[in-house]
């Protein structure tokens, strides 16, 4: 079998394909960490073929994040693997549980995802709001690394958008009101 390598002028020859239910996307997809209150801890930017899983392990390293935080993922992220990785980094498991094939997930662990999938609405309203403030669904960049610097740039801006609402809130809370 032989591969022949065509360049087409015009096309992003790093970028993929994936399908998502019935239609085709070309591109990259960022993998983001977020805090409590959504804010970016860190990016990953890969081709759009690649599993989501994958840049877990990354954004861990990256987002220097304190032993003993619960982390919360969707089930792409299920696997053995990651529930290791996560036990001897001395994270806490907030990995949805996933069914497999003739085996459906039991109460409890149907129970446990609603429960992760209401502290996961946090990373859900950064996508949005990325998209909806900063229109970051497109990409007018060829290439990963500019790819990654454009999500980048988002997670940025979108971080300096939040704090000033972030810091007025804190302050409220911190300060006493006496009549």
């Amino acid at each position: 079998m032989r591969v022949i390598e065509v360049d087409q002028p015009g096309v992003d020859t790093e970028a993929r394909w994936v399908k998502k239910g019935d239609k085709s996307v070309f591109g990259y997809k960022q993998h983001t960490v977020v805090n409590d209150n959504g804010l970016v801890l860190a990016v990953e930017t890969t081709p759009a073929n690649c599993h989501d899983s994958k840049p877990l392990l990354d954004l861990l390293d990256k987002a220097n994040i304190q032993p003993g935080t619960r982390i919360h993922a969707d089930k792409a992220y299920s696997s053995q693997k990651h529930r290791d990785t996560l036990k001897s980094r001395g994270f806490k498991n907030g990995i949805q549980d996933k069914a497999t094939k003739n085996n459906p997930l039991k109460r409890r662990q149907l129970k446990r995802n609603r429960l992760i999938t209401k502290a996961r609405y946090v990373v859900e309203r950064t996508f949005g709001s990325q998209v909806r403030w900063f229109n970051a669904k497109t990409l007018r960049y060829r290439g990963l690394a500019k790819a990654h610097a454009w999500h980048m740039l988002v997670a940025i801006a979108y971080n300096l958008k939040r704090l000033p609402k972030l810091f007025t809130e804190s302050l409220m809370r911190q300060e006493k009101y006496v009549f």
